[in-house]
């Protein structure tokens, strides 16, 4: 009976931990996103998409345009982190002179993000596509300014 008991409040406060560390990274990756978009406003960004919890996205850049980009993950067991944007190419050597990694910016509770930015040069077309990573899993949060 004492087993039987002692195993059901262990195996509660387990659920009840893993669901308030979920609540507790919502709750701040929120926070976070309110911070990051009034910030991008500010400096002459506009919103473009959002990806929630994913490893992996893409968007089509246009030429001439000022991208800005935020990883927010949960830090709650401070993973190591592998973040970045590529140029969708199959000539390795244009992806990797086209990849960007970002650097870290800032923690809200259990959330912390990472931020990078680029500028396209002009080019043929009207778009080119780029893959965002992201690892751990992450929400992606992306603007532009022309």
């Amino acid at each position: 009976m004492k087993k039987s008991f002692l195993l059901l409040v262990l195996s509660s406060a387990y659920v009840l931990a893993i669901a308030q560390s979920d609540s507790a990274f919502t709750k701040d990756a929120d926070q976070a996103y309110g911070l990051i978009k009034n910030g991008a406003f500010k400096n002459g960004y506009d919103y473009l998409i959002k990806f929630a919890n994913t490893n992996q996205a893409a968007i089509s850049v246009k030429p001439n345009t000022g991208y800005l980009i935020f990883y927010v993950y949960d830090n709650t067991n401070h993973p190591a982190t592998h973040f970045k944007a590529a140029l969708m190419t199959p000539d390795s050597a244009l992806q990797k002179k086209y990849t960007v990694r970002p650097y870290d910016r800032a923690q809200v509770g259990v959330a912390r993000g990472a931020q990078l930015e680029f500028r396209t040069p002009a080019f043929a077309g009207a778009t080119r596509p780029v893959k965002l990573t992201a690892k751990p899993s992450a929400n992606i949060y992306v603007f532009f300014k022309k």
